[in-house]
């Protein structure tokens, strides 16, 4: 169920009890296509939270390119919510699929097992006066830094600043920004195990994007985590034009003219410099989730003193509760394949938990019956992806489905931003 949050847990393994609170949508999701003409009309801009702000969003919107489901809903930034006024989306839905009647919904379901699996929050670099964050335009996090990289960002993947829409040519990342820093507020602590590797990452792609790049990430060290993390290091290393420097580093001032960036470092040999950047990014550390206290009195778990969810040493997917399963970065700072692994671990141990119910809820597939149909005249679908902006920026995606449409036996073709998501398959298979 999207747009659901948990309100109550109750009973104990192999019997919960759990009350769903279903958000009202506005929209209704079996009549909503996701054709966005709602979202062209609506007049309502404002930061878009999922582009870190980078770029505007509307009232009504797709929360993602990859949503499911890839049908829109209205936030509380809604005119007719605050004020009763507009409905602009009402008028041009050829659908019917807004509904501004819709309440909370509230519904209890019953489960033997439950995975949490919130995530994290990255760290807020406005708490360290140090770096300039939100003060200065070209200061930006490695999550913001995520989203320039990604071809259904801000910019369509193109590596642009923010102050002048300019390419940045010389670009400094500087690490263990609010991790392995005790004193500092906000800070913490431990290692985010996964900075070091995703910096490494984003300076690749970004000799990808210029090969002339100027790249200068600074570092108390580099610890590679992974498997053949160190390899990736050591490629990162050899790649021309890029520099490690073990240094703490802080952010200086802002050039008012051009809006580059002046950080100051030491070295042992050269003593204290201060060197201008055009975009520095500050590889921020994972702390836990926001709400981990509220999810743990929800659930009944216990964290550990760093906040994260408390496991066993001998067995990590298991919190203190009986029967609730951990995976991912709620069990502590880990990278994409660690969490691949958790939530591997903590779903066998939701089947080993039930083993006992295994098969009760199976039912045979029925399919339609064949028919001969080598008379029949052939049909043909086509379907043309955008990958994001990764084909869509080199190939006209709407011209390859009109001319498609005029091949011989063609009877359907169309666009889709990403072919391979559930839910365009889920639309391929019901065009077919």
């Amino acid at each position: 169920m999207s747009y659901t949050e948990v309100d109550r847990v109750e009973g104990e393994k192999g019997g919960f009890r759990v009350t769903l609170l279903k958000k009202p949508r506005y929209v209704i999701e079996s009549k909503c296509t996701g054709c966005t003409t709602c979202v062209e009309y609506c007049p309502v801009k404002y930061p878009d939270q999922f582009n870190q702000e980078i770029s505007k969003n509307k009232a009504i919107h797709i929360y993602f390119a990859q949503a499911i489901p890839l049908i829109t809903y209205i936030d509380e930034t809604c005119l007719y919510l605050k004020e009763k006024k507009c409905r602009i989306c009402t008028a041009v839905c050829e659908k019917d699929a807004i509904d501004f009647t819709q309440t909370p919904e509230k519904k209890e379901i019953k489960v033997g097992a439950i995975i949490l699996a919130p995530g994290f929050e990255p760290f807020d670099p406005k708490l360290r006066n140090e770096y300039g964050y939100g003060k200065m335009a070209n200061v930006m996090t490695s999550m913001d830094y995520e989203r320039l990289l990604s071809s259904t960002g801000p910019y369509e993947g193109e590596i642009r600043r923010t102050s002048d829409l300019k390419h940045p040519h010389k670009v400094a990342w500087i690490q263990c920004v609010g991790s392995r820093q005790v004193n500092p507020p906000g800070g913490s602590s431990y290692c985010s195990a996964v900075c070091c590797t995703y910096t490494q990452k984003q300076v690749i792609l970004t000799k990808d994007h210029d090969a002339e790049a100027e790249c200068t990430i600074f570092h108390n060290d580099i610890r590679s985590y992974g498997k053949d993390f160190e390899r990736f290091y050591q490629r990162t290393e050899k790649l021309p034009g890029i520099r490690f420097i073990r240094s703490y580093t802080s952010v200086v001032r802002e050039d008012p003219v051009t809006k580059n960036v002046t950080v100051r470092y030491s070295t042992p040999e050269d003593g204290v410099k201060e060197e201008e950047f055009d975009m520095v990014v500050l590889s921020v550390g994972l702390n836990p989730p926001a709400n981990a206290n509220e999810l743990a009195n929800q659930f009944g778990i216990e964290l550990n003193p760093h906040g994260f969810c408390k496991t066993d040493s001998s067995n990590p997917m298991e919190t203190s509760r009986p029967g609730i399963f951990v995976s991912g970065a709620f069990h502590g700072p880990m990278d994409i394949p660690e969490s691949v692994f958790t939530a591997n671990g903590a779903s066998s141990q939701c089947g080993q938990l039930l083993d006992y119910r295994r098969g009760k809820l199976t039912t045979e597939r029925v399919y339609p019956p064949e028919r001969d149909v080598s008379q029949e005249e052939p049909k043909v679908g086509v379907f043309v992806c955008h990958c994001g902006a990764n084909i869509g920026r080199v190939v006209d995606v709407p011209s390859a489905v009109e001319y498609s449409l005029g091949l011989p036996h063609v009877v359907h073709a169309q666009e889709q931003l990403f072919s391979c998501s559930t839910e365009s398959t889920n639309q391929i298979m019901n065009v077919i």
